[in-house]
């Protein structure tokens, strides 16, 4: 048993067929079928069910696949930090949230601090940073705490207030909080299901029952915010993000009978081995952190690790 023939095995449980193995690892497909029935003979059991009218995998088939995905991902990881330990570039990883607010406090006084060296700022999901700090790809990650990473114990946190936001011209003139059946009825943008957003959002106006008017979607908040600064409708996001536009009335805050609860983002991850680099830009991370929400107070709250 080796790793390219668990490689082949893994692409094959996705893929579910020889030829569009080799298209996707840059094989031929008999030596794709030579790696899959060399894994089973060291394994001594069939992967494959071949009397099935449609790719199958046996009950051991199963239980392998489990193992390939952790192999790869291992070599991955191994692979990642390896490189990691030769380059000077260091990496940090930030949820939208982060990077739309204290992240540029962050990133300036890296800047000013020539001993640090190049820092690359990586911005993503939830979803998509987890599987950079398994692969070692992020020196350093913060993120929200429904990201499924264990937390950093010295961490600070930065608590996001989530409200309700729109275009005048799309809510007209509010008189009193609306409730969530009055949300409900407005054309609404979502996050994606993987979001820790859609979950409590879509539960608050009760989305599945009927849907009274336009529902879209967006991947990022980035992106939701410029949906509602073009008028596609209602969203619920951390303030924040459109503190200026609230401030300039472009876009105006929705007082609602029920809160949404806020959403904390923490450091989920730091590189040990990278330690003089680590605590330098982590001590500086807290003061970017801290200084964003004393000068956000209304719609940020800093507490330290």
């Amino acid at each position: 048993m080796n790793l390219k023939q668990m490689e082949a095995f893994y692409w094959l449980t996705r893929l579910k067929s020889y030829q569009r193995v080799a298209d996707h690892i840059g094989l031929t497909q008999p030596a794709v079928s030579a790696r899959i029935s060399g894994l089973e003979d060291s394994l001594g059991v069939p992967l494959i069910d071949r009397s099935a009218s449609e790719f199958t995998l046996t009950e051991q088939g199963y239980e392998v696949a489990e193992y390939a995905e952790t192999f790869l991902n291992l070599s991955e990881a191994m692979t990642s930090r390896l490189k990691n330990k030769q380059k000077r570039r260091y990496t940090v990883g930030t949820v939208g949230m982060v990077t739309k607010t204290w992240a540029t406090t962050l990133r300036r006084k890296i800047l000013d601090d020539p001993e640090i060296g190049i820092v690359d700022f990586h911005s993503g999901s939830n979803v998509d940073l987890r599987q950079q700090v398994r692969t070692g790809a992020l020196d350093m990650a913060f993120v929200t705490g429904e990201a499924g990473l264990p937390q950093i114990a010295e961490s600070f946190s930065v608590s996001y207030k989530v409200g309700w936001v729109a275009r005048p011209d799309i809510v007209g003139e509010i008189m009193r909080p609306l409730t969530p059946d009055e949300i409900r009825s407005l054309p609404l943008i979502f996050y994606p299901h993987t979001s820790p957003l859609f979950r409590p959002v879509a539960d608050m106006v009760d989305e599945t029952r009927r849907r009274p008017n336009a529902r879209h979607t967006a991947n990022s908040l980035g992106m939701i915010c410029d949906m509602v600064r073009m008028g596609f409708g209602v969203a619920a996001i951390p303030l924040a993000a459109v503190e200026r536009e609230i401030a300039t009335g472009m876009i105006v805050e929705i007082p609602t009978t029920v809160q949404l609860a806020p959403l904390d983002t923490r450091c989920v991850h730091l590189n040990r081995a990278r330690r003089q680099q680590t605590e330098k830009i982590f001590a500086l991370a807290r003061q970017a952190a801290e200084e964003w929400a004393t000068a956000h107070p209304r719609y940020v709250g800093f507490q330290p690790g």
